[in-house]
C-alpha cells in the first residue's frame, strides 16, 4: 500500500510511451456470419414462442374468461366469423379461432406471440434477432462500400443497396410494434409491424441474390459460374413472384382490414393465403439462411483497423508532452524519425482478408 520503490517495473516501464503510439486494434469481421447468427436467432425466437403458446397460452384461452370476464381477448370480437362461433366470455382454440383467423380467414406464425404471456416473453427474446440483423445491415453497408471502391461490384448494385438500406433498418426496427399493438385490439396496426419485417426480409433476399449475380461469384458444387448464375436467377425469379403476393395479402389487412377474396380459396386441405405464406417463408427466411452459410464460408472477411491520433499527455513529473510528428486530429502520412523519407499512402481502414482468419 506504500509508495513504489525506485526500481519497480511500473516506474522503469511507464504505461504510456512514444513507442506505443503505433498500436492499433485489428478486427476481422465475417459479415455473412452475422447474418447467419441473426436468422438463427429468429428461429430461436419462433421456437420459444411456439413452446410458450402451446403450454401457457393455449390452456388459458380454452378456459375462457373467469368469473364472467368478458374483457379482451374474451369479448367475443368477430366471434361469428369462425366455426363454431365464439361469444363473450367463451374460451377459444388459438389455432382455429384466434383474432387473426376472425379477420383474415386464416392464421400465421404471428399467432404464437399474440397473447399473454407469450407476447411479453417473446418481446424480451426478440432483441437477439433485431440487434443481430441491424448489426449485419450496418456491416453489409460498409462491405458494399469497400467492394464498390475496389470495383468488385457495380455502381448500380451500390446505389440499389444504399437506397434500400434505410427502409431495411426501419422495417427491422419497427417490427417490435407487433408486441406493442395487441392483435385482439387492433389487427391492422398489429399486422403493420409484421408487414415492415416482411419488406425487410424480401429486400435482404433480393439484394443478396443480386450480389451473387453482380459480383460474378461462382461455386463449384453449383456448376461454376454458369450454374451459379442459373440458380441465382431462378431463385430471384421465385422471390419476385411470391413476395408481391405475400405483401399484397398483408397490405390488404393493414390498409383495408379485410382479407383478399382469393386468399380464402381452398387449395388442397388448406387455403390460398396459407400456401402463399408458407412458400414465402421458405424463400425469404429458410433459403436466405442457407445462402448466408454458403457466403460465410466462401467470402473474405472485412479487416477493420481502429486507430486514434495521439493527444497531449503528462509525464511522471506533470509536464505536458505530445508525441512528435502527430498533430492532434491528423493521421501521420510521413516517417516521424526522418521527415525526408518517402513513404506509401496510409492503407485503407477496411480491406479483405482470408476467411479462415474471420471472427464475429
Amino acid at each position: 500500500g506504500g509508495a513504489l520503490p525506485p526500481n519497480s517495473p511500473q516506474k522503469r516501464h511507464p504505461r504510456r510511451t512514444p513507442s506505443n503510439e503505433s498500436e492499433v486494434l485489428n478486427l476481422n469481421v465475417s459479415v455473412e456470419s452475422i447474418r447467419v447468427v441473426a436468422f438463427v436467432n429468429f428461429f430461436i425466437m419462433v421456437f420459444c414462442a411456439m413452446i410458450l403458446n402451446t403450454y401457457l397460452v393455449k390452456p388459458m384461452l380454452l378456459e375462457g374468461g373467469k368469473d364472467g370476464n368478458i374483457c379482451a381477448p374474451f369479448d367475443g370480437f368477430m366471434g361469428d366469423k369462425v366455426d363454431p362461433p365464439v361469444g363473450p366470455g367463451d374460451g377459444f382454440d388459438i389455432a382455429t379461432q384466434n383474432h387473426l383467423v376472425r379477420t383474415a380467414g386464416y392464421t400465421n406464425i404471428c399467432a404464437n406471440w399474440d397473447y399473454s404471456p407469450s407476447r411479453e416473453i417473446t418481446a424480451m427474446i426478440y432483441p437477439i434477432f433485431e440487434y443481430a440483423l441491424l448489426i449485419y445491415l450496418c456491416f453489409d453497408l460498409l462491405q458494399t462500400h469497400i467492394y464498390f471502391k475496389k470495383g468488385w461490384v457495380s455502381k448500380c448494385y451500390y446505389r440499389v443497396f444504399t437506397f434500400m438500406f434505410v427502409p431495411m433498418i426501419i422495417g427491422c426496427s419497427w417490427f417490435r410494434m407487433i408486441f406493442v399493438v395487441i392483435a385482439y385490439q387492433n389487427v391492422q396496426g398489429h399486422t403493420a409491424g409484421f408487414f415492415g419485417l416482411q419488406l425487410t426480409l424480401v429486400m435482404i433476399a433480393l439484394i443478396n441474390t443480386y450480389f451473387i449475380i453482380d459480383s460474378k461469384a461462382e461455386y463449384a458444387f453449383l456448376g461454376g459460374r454458369k450454374g451459379t448464375l442459373y440458380i441465382a436467377r431462378i431463385y430471384l425469379s421465385c422471390i419476385l413472384i411470391i413476395s408481391p403476393l405475400k405483401l399484397f395479402l398483408s397490405g390488404h389487412i393493414v390498409f383495408r382490414n379485410e382479407p383478399v377474396g382469393w386468399s380464402l380459396n381452398k387449395v388442397g386441405g388448406s387455403v390460398a393465403g396459407v400456401v402463399v405464406d408458407n412458400i414465402w417463408f421458405v424463400f425469404n427466411a429458410v433459403l436466405p439462411l442457407a445462402v448466408a452459410l454458403l457466403r460465410a464460408f466462401s467470402e473474405p472477411c472485412l479487416n477493420i483497423v481502429v486507430d486514434v491520433p495521439p493527444s497531449n499527455w503528462s509525464s511522471k513529473d506533470g509536464v505536458a508532452e505530445k508525441t512528435e510528428g502527430y498533430p492532434l486530429c491528423e493521421v501521420p502520412t510521413e516517417d516521424v524519425d526522418n521527415k525526408d523519407m518517402e513513404v506509401d499512402a496510409v492503407e485503407p481502414l477496411v480491406d479483405a482478408v482470408e476467411p479462415e482468419d474471420c471472427y464475429y
